[in-house]
């Protein structure tokens, strides 16, 4: 039985290996590249797609769009605890990089947030590539939006 998860383990390493050595390196959260489109554009689409998916929408100094919104009873359990009187939300930065062909990419990250807005007990908890998924998706929603 031990030797059955070892190669179980084995096959995952090597599978999860194999598969980042294909995503840009800057970009190993979640990612698309969107071409024929201005800023503006993408930040539009972007925008649309999160809002559409629950989520507010800010603005960061830099121009990047930070997304939010409450996160789930299983979030609360997860990263807030059992007890815990503030609730969680689920925050996303994204990035929209402009790449040497005239290209771009938008790029994300997400975090499980306690404490929320509170300046001195707010802490960000960033997820990890295995929880992409979902933030993939909202991308790819995007992409597709402006026929890229």
């Amino acid at each position: 039985m031990r030797s059955t998860w070892m190669w179980v383990l084995l096959v995952l390493l090597v599978c999860c290996g194999c598969r980042s050595l294909n995503q840009p390196a800057s970009a190993s959260f979640a990612s698309v590249v969107i071409v024929n489109r201005t800023v503006e554009e993408i930040q539009l689409a972007t925008a649309a797609v999160f809002t559409e998916a629950g989520y507010e929408t800010f603005h960061t100094a830099k121009g990047d769009m930070v997304f939010e919104k409450e996160g789930t009873k299983m979030n609360q359990i997860a990263h807030g605890g059992w007890l815990e009187d503030g609730s969680v939300r689920e925050r996303v930065r994204t990035e929209i990089v402009s790449l040497l062909d005239g290209t771009h990419r938008l790029q994300c990250k997400a975090y499980m947030v306690r404490h929320s807005g509170d300046s001195f007990f707010e802490e960000e908890v960033p997820l990890h590539k295995p929880r992409s998924g979902p933030y993939q998706r909202y991308l790819d929603q995007i992409k597709k939006r402006l026929g890229s």
